[in-house]
């Protein structure tokens, strides 16, 4: 529903904030200023990176040019295509508030499907971990580098294997359901209560809605580009994940941690493409992909339908919480990839003894028919002896049984 800015009645029709907002093509041309200086940038960027690459395949740049529009290496990079999609949105809301939150809906799920694309094709350019792997970036390489020892520290819950799955669960199913609420909330009105209190005025159709649009667009940066994020590591963390999928490509790798609380070691045995991984993985993206997309670009319609200064710091406050709830620091996992080597030689030790086995008895049994076939000649010369010599001979006879 639209709603004409001449037909709301203020209750204080002479402050500032209760002016009309700029038209929606001054939100249009900001936008497209960015965005276009954004693009440019971006062409740079996977050209960069392109030059420093020997061999160049459609998988590598597939994923350099995923690489250069999505990673946080260049912070003022990541501002201006920011803000070039939040003002071109914002133009969109002011003309059209339901079908411009479908569109951000659907190009956010699409942005942060990419790390998933980006991590399924390093993996499959490679057939084993001590292959080696060309990544698609700087940022890439270094995080990567981070993981490439065989001691992994993971940063929130799902990326920590030796937590318990029903904990997991838990902290995932309320995320969920908490990002739900946020979606229910951003899409069930377009008006909202002006700073003072004047009912169903547009989002984005006043001034300080509008304003309070842009600071929101501001707070949402701080939370991509500020210290929650690492200033400016990916969410998802595609390196923790891609070094993790190949580790246990070949099968039965075993992954071990110290267990604090109960004072022992524990440790737990992943296959290829185990579904306790992938079941975890799918839940990093949900929540830390699409989920943190939703939440931070949100972020400033909920500012912008603000009726108070403390509902903009209580919605700030909440978002925080609700951001960092699965951010907490895991057991340090150690890899052991040869334990597959390990039980297969154990499997094949077992097996020769069991050969040696066979074959120790074996030549006992042919030693004791030798033994025996010779006591058995002994007799028959005895006895012959005996005929020769005696009327009554006394025989002496064997019952070989082998």
């Amino acid at each position: 529903m639209t709603v004409d800015y001449d037909s709301i009645t203020f209750n204080d029709p002479d402050a500032f904030l209760n002016r009309p907002a700029p038209d929606a093509w001054v939100s249009f041309m900001i936008g497209g200023l960015f965005s276009i200086t954004g693009l440019v940038w971006w062409f740079h960027r996977v050209r960069t990176q392109l030059s420093k690459k020997e061999i160049i395949t459609a998988n590598l740049f597939t994923r350099v040019m995923i690489s250069a529009a999505i990673d946080n290496d260049r912070n003022l990079f990541t501002m201006v295509v920011y803000s070039g999609a939040s003002f071109i949105f914002l133009g969109g809301i002011q003309i059209d508030y339901d079908t411009t939150l479908g569109f951000m809906v659907a190009i956010y799920t699409i942005t942060c499907s990419m790390e998933v694309i980006r991590v399924l094709l390093a993996y499959h350019s490679v057939k084993s971990i001590d292959e080696q792997l060309v990544l698609s970036s700087n940022m890439m390489q270094r995080k990567y580098d981070k993981h490439s020892s065989k001691k992994l520290e993971p940063k929130n819950v799902y990326q920590d294997v030796g937590r318990k799955f029903h904990i997991v669960f838990m902290i995932f199913a309320t995320q969920f359901i908490l990002i739900f609420f946020v979606c229910i909330d951003i899409q069930k009105s377009n008006l909202h209560k002006a700073i003072d209190g004047t009912e169903g005025c547009p989002i984005g159709g006043t001034l300080g809605s509008w304003l309070f649009y842009v600071l929101g667009c501001f707070m949402s940066l701080v939370f991509l580009l500020g210290p929650k994020t690492n200033f400016g590591e990916a969410e998802q963390d595609p390196a923790y994940w891609l070094h993790l999928f190949l580790e246990i490509r070949n099968g039965n790798t075993m992954i071990t941690w110290q267990n604090d609380v109960k004072k022992k070691k524990e440790r737990v045995i992943l296959k290829s493409h185990d579904y306790r991984v992938l079941i975890r993985f799918f839940m990093a993206f949900l929540i830390n992909g699409i989920g943190f997309h939703i939440l931070i670009h949100a972020l400033p319609l909920q500012i912008a339908r603000q009726s108070t200064y403390m509902g903009i710091v209580a919605v700030a406050i909440g978002r925080m919480y609700l951001v960092d709830l699965d951010d907490t620091p895991g057991y340090t996992l150690y890899i052991d990839s040869d334990v597959a080597s390990d039980i297969d030689e154990k499997k094949s030790l077992k097996e020769k003894e069991k050969n040696i086995e066979v074959v120790d008895t074996n030549k006992a049994i042919e030693e004791v028919r030798a033994i025996l076939k010779k006591l058995e000649d002994s007799a028959a010369r005895y006895n012959n002896t005996l005929t020769g010599g005696d009327s009554t001979p006394h025989r002496l006879s064997f019952d070989i049984n082998p």
